[in-house]
């Protein structure tokens, strides 16, 4: 028998990443940052890229989506917790160009093959199990049209292996850059630019990454 957990065990016996106590002021904190993050990590690595349909991953309360919206014209909020999808609801009701979705956590089926521009997931992911990684990795690749991208932040913490991520370092979750590589080369990908990055004053704790399908 396989040692492995499913991808729906996992959501289901580990409540995905957050939980059921995720506090706005969590959201409100990171809102304040996105300017910044966005300046300094994000934009250097997408600014350039053409994109008019996004799919935000772990939308939150859209604070990402926001970003992704004054480039695109249709960007998907996908998120599996049902109070961050009223909050996106709420947020992006008068704007056509966001469509709010709720997932199983690990798959996205109502995505149609080659459909989107940019996949694009941003300070989540890092907490994710690496069973639930490979899954999405596999799915952007899907969903993502011939000659799109990834922009994908995950975690680069190998301690403590098979233990619980809320003890790691800001939750990081299992995941190198050099196992993320695999991963993203294994689904097809081409891997255009990968850099390491410190958060809360940990050096290398992340990594973020630009993919693009041959």
């Amino acid at each position: 028998m396989s040692q492995f957990k499913s991808a729906s065990e996992i959501v289901k016996n580990e409540g995905f990443f957050w939980g059921d106590d995720v506090s706005v002021a969590y959201f409100d904190a990171a809102e304040s940052d996105m300017d910044r993050h966005w300046a300094e990590i994000i934009g250097p690595f997408i600014d350039n890229i053409r994109y008019e349909t996004a799919l935000d991953l772990a939308s939150g309360h859209g604070r990402n989506a926001l970003r992704l919206g004054k480039k695109a014209s249709l960007v998907y909020c996908i998120d599996i917790h049902p109070e961050n999808i009223q909050v996106l609801q709420n947020r992006f009701a008068s704007e056509t160009k966001f469509v709010v979705i709720q997932n199983d956590g690990y798959s996205l089926p109502f995505i149609v093959d080659g459909h989107i521009d940019l996949f694009y997931c941003y300070d989540a992911l890092v907490h994710f199990d690496l069973e639930i990684v490979q899954c999405y990795v596999k799915e952007a690749y899907r969903v993502i049209k011939t000659g799109g991208h990834a922009f994908i932040h995950c975690s680069n913490y190998t301690g403590n292996p098979g233990g619980d991520f809320r003890e790691n370092p800001h939750w990081r979750n299992f995941m190198s850059c050099k196992i993320f590589t695999h991963l993203a080369r294994k689904a097809g990908f081409t891997v255009l630019r990968i850099q390491k990055l410190a958060w809360g004053g940990i050096p290398d704790l992340d990594c973020i990454f630009l993919l693009r399908k041959e």
